[in-house]
Order: structure tokens, then C-alpha cells, then sequence
């Protein structure tokens, strides 16, 4: 019975003895032999070697083509020399060949042929150095022990794991560097750690966490490390498939209207603001959002009760997400969402917004009380301009004019009004506010 076949021997490949002949599915180059059989050139030069990245990722299975026609059982063989002169062999099972086809991306960049050769290699990450120029050998082997033909490039190898964690810190400091942007002036350390929370990063202008602007986040963050990671790993920068530009797209367009009904639901009216701004209710100064409140449970709620709409919307979009994360990068480009699960999802936003539309607020009750309020304030001032036949200076002398009852009577509805304002807005209304105005 013959002694078994270690790997290191079969790496190795059999010693060539004279008169021999050899098996062309087996190795026929070992370590020692590398000058002359690879780089002397003594050998026929093979086809050429195409490859439709810049680099050429190290750690996980890369396709390459060689321009010659595909032969059935016809091994092919690869080695690597770096820059620095270090050389290996790849393992037999690291590298095979197959017939390429018409749905190859490298037919499809007409790099390559249909029927003509592509070969899958795995090569150690250990070699790929950072980003390394390396000669890659193609060969196949002939029945003497030597390779029947011998195809070179010149190619740069990205090591996965580098590329993996540079993609992870990058991703950190985008994250981080939204946090730093929108900090408030006088912060601390630990203000801004607690900014950090992605409920607060992507809190809406009520102050509360928004479902919406956290999912284009979501979107946006993961497909961002993704492109980086394929472009840190190949050198290229991916196209997207339609249905991540149609998440995206759901996700902004949804945002974006989500933000318009809040403000159609908590906007003054422009003539109630106007003359709250006179009045003193409303400085110009914008005072920046407090979202110290903000937390997870706004994402569920609405007005306080759990909202399952959101939560339907929420737990699809994490699923879209993880889906996207194990498609990889090299999905990129293919990726596809059953359109079922995409019309969840958009259904899931459509509600969303929908029930923000449809959700009462009490500020039309506020800017209904404030026109009020103005009207009587008018009234109130034509009628002590026509008392006195001439302008009025003041709400005293006006007073005079109509009698106190008359003032006291706006005052106590003014204080109504401002009770309001208060309740809704959190500003507190000055006690020179109350009275009415005569400028």
C-alpha cells in the first residue's frame, strides 16, 4: 500500500528524475526550483493574465482570467513573488479552473471570452503584506516535470483583515465625526460621549428619537463601509444594484416627509408668528434642540403608546441591513430584496407617515387662539384710538379710556392663550406680553 501524500509534499510537487515522465494534474515546480522553471523564462510564455481590479484581495476566493481556451481537466498551477522577494507556491486546492461564461463579470467587461479560462485563486493573507506589488505565475505542467507554459503579471495584493478593520475605524469616525459636528458650544466630555447615542445623533426637531433620519442612517453607514471595504480590497469603486438605490431612496424620501408633516403639525402660522415676534412671546434667536430626552422607546411610540407600525418598520429595515452586511462586497452591484420584503418595507414607511399625518397636535388650537387673540387686540386698540380721536400711548391710558374692565378682560385672555403657548412650545411668556400693544 503507498505511503499517503502530506500537503507540504504536495505542495512541494514530485522530485524530477531523469526519463520520468510526470503527471500533469500534479505539481511540477517545488520551492527550490523556483528561478528556473517560473523566472527564468526558459519555459513557453502562456496567454495573458486579465484581472478587473487594481488590486487583488488576499484571504477569500478572487476570479482571473487567462486568455486561452478552456481544456477540460487542464490544471493550472499559481505562484506568488512579492517585492520583497519572499515566494510561495499555492496549495493545489487554492486554485481552480473552470470554463467562464457569458454571466462572468469578466465577459461581461469583454476582458475575456466566454469558453476561455478563468481561474479562482485563494491567496494567503499573509502575503498580501500592505497592499504589496507581487509577480503572480500562471502555469500549467507538461509530461516532462517542467510547466508546459507560463503566463506573468504584475499585481498588488490587499490583505483582508487590514482592509477590515481600516473600513471598521473609518466607519467609527463618520459616525464620530456627526457627533463632533452637532455638539452644542459648551460641551464636556461627558456631554459629548452621551451624544454619541445614535437616538440622540438622530433626533428629530421635536427633540425625539426619529425612526426615520435612524434608518437612513443605518442605510447610509452600512452602504458606505461596504463600498470602502471593496474599494480597500480591489481598488475599484462598486456600482449599486437598484434596489439598494430604491432602499435609500425609500428611506430619504421618507425622512424628508416625515420632516414636513412634523412641521405642518408644529408650525406657528406666519401671521401668528409675526406678532409673536413683536410681542416678545418669539425671539429670533433659534435656540439649539434639546434631545436629552431623546431614547429608544420614541422609535415605538406615538404619543405615548406603542405604535406597531414603527416597530414593523424598524425590525424589516434591520433585517434589510443584515441581509446587506452577509451579501458582502462583492454584491454589491447584484444585490436583491424579494419585492415582497421591499413592499413591507415601503408600506412600513408609508404608515409611518401616514400616522403622522393623521395624529392630532393641539398646536392648531394654539394658532387658533393666537389669531383670536390678535383680533381682540385690534379691537381693542381701534376702539381707544377712536375714543381719544388720535394715537394711543400706552395699555394704561387706554385704560382710562375704555375702563379697566375692558383691559383686564384681555389680559385674562392673553393668559389663556400664553398657557397654550407655554404647554406647547416650553417657552415661557414675559408679563410684558400680556398687554396689549399700541406701536
Amino acid at each position: 500500500m503507498p505511503a499517503a501524500v502530506t500537503p507540504a509534499e504536495e505542495k512541494a510537487g514530485p522530485k524530477q528524475t531523469p526519463g520520468k515522465i510526470y503527471d500533469p494534474q500534479k505539481q511540477c515546480v517545488d520551492d527550490g526550483e523556483f528561478n528556473d522553471e517560473l523566472k527564468s523564462g526558459r519555459n513557453p510564455v502562456g496567454d495573458t493574465i486579465v484581472i478587473d481590479t487594481n488590486f487583488l484581495p488576499a484571504g477569500q476566493p478572487v476570479n482571473i482570467g487567462i486568455r486561452t481556451p478552456y481544456v477540460d481537466k487542464l490544471r493550472f498551477f499559481a505562484a506568488l513573488e512579492g517585492a520583497d522577494g519572499t515566494r510561495d507556491i499555492l496549495f493545489r486546492q487554492d486554485v481552480a479552473t473552470r470554463r467562464a461564461v457569458a454571466s462572468d463579470t469578466l465577459v461581461k467587461k469583454k476582458l475575456l471570452e466566454a469558453d476561455q479560462t478563468i481561474v479562482t485563486l485563494t491567496i494567503d493573507n499573509g502575503d498580501a503584506g500592505l497592499w504589496q506589488k507581487a509577480d503572480l505565475y500562471l502555469y500549467t505542467c507538461g509530461t516532462l516535470g517542467s510547466p508546459a507554459r507560463v503566463s506573468k503579471t504584475n499585481i498588488r495584493l490587499s490583505p483582508y483583515w487590514s482592509s477590515l478593520w481600516i473600513c471598521v475605524v473609518c466607519i467609527l469616525l463618520a459616525y464620530v465625526w456627526i457627533a463632533f459636528a452637532i455638539r452644542k458650544g459648551d460641551h464636556t466630555l461627558l456631554s459629548f460621549v452621551r451624544t454619541l447615542n445614535p437616538v440622540k445623533v438622530t433626533a428629530g426637531p421635536d427633540g425625539k428619537g426619529s425612526l426615520s433620519k435612524f434608518q437612513i442612517l443605518s442605510f447610509s453607514l452600512t452602504v458606505f463601509g461596504l463600498i470602502l471595504l471593496l474599494m480597500l480590497q480591489t481598488g475599484v469603486l462598486s456600482d449599486l444594484s437598484a434596489t439598494i438605490l430604491a432602499l435609500l431612496g425609500i428611506s430619504g424620501i421618507g425622512a424628508t416627509i416625515a420632516k414636513g408633516a412634523d412641521a405642518q403639525r408644529t408650525t406657528i402660522a406666519p401671521e401668528n408668528r409675526a406678532w409673536l415676534l413683536r410681542k416678545g412671546w418669539l425671539t429670533t434667536i433659534k435656540k439649539d434642540i434639546d434631545t436629552s430626552n431623546a431614547c429608544w422607546r420614541d422609535f415605538f411610540t406615538t404619543d405615548g403608546e406603542f405604535d406597531v407600525y414603527r416597530y414593523q418598520s424598524f425590525i424589516f429595515g434591520m433585517v434589510v441591513i443584515f441581509s446587506l452586511i452577509a451579501a458582502g462586497v462583492t454584491q454589491l452591484s447584484t444585490f436583491v430584496i424579494p419585492d415582497t420584503i421591499l413592499g413591507i418595507v415601503g408600506l412600513s414607511q408609508a404608515v409611518y407617515i401616514g400616522g403622522k399625518l393623521v395624529t392630532p397636535t393641539n398646536i392648531a388650537d394654539v394658532n387658533a387662539a393666537i389669531a383670536d387673540l390678535r383680533d381682540r387686540e385690534k379691537k381693542f386698540r381701534d376702539a381707544a384710538t377712536a375714543k381719544k380721536q388720535g394715537k394711543v400711548a400706552d395699555a394704561a391710558e387706554a385704560a382710562s379710556l375704555l375702563g379697566q374692565p375692558a383691559l383686564d378682560a384681555y389680559r385674562d385672555r392673553a393668559q389663556h392663550v400664553a398657557a397654550l403657548f407655554t404647554a406647547e412650545t416650553q417657552k415661557t411668556v414675559p408679563a410684558t406680553g400680556l398687554d396689549p400693544s399700541f406701536d
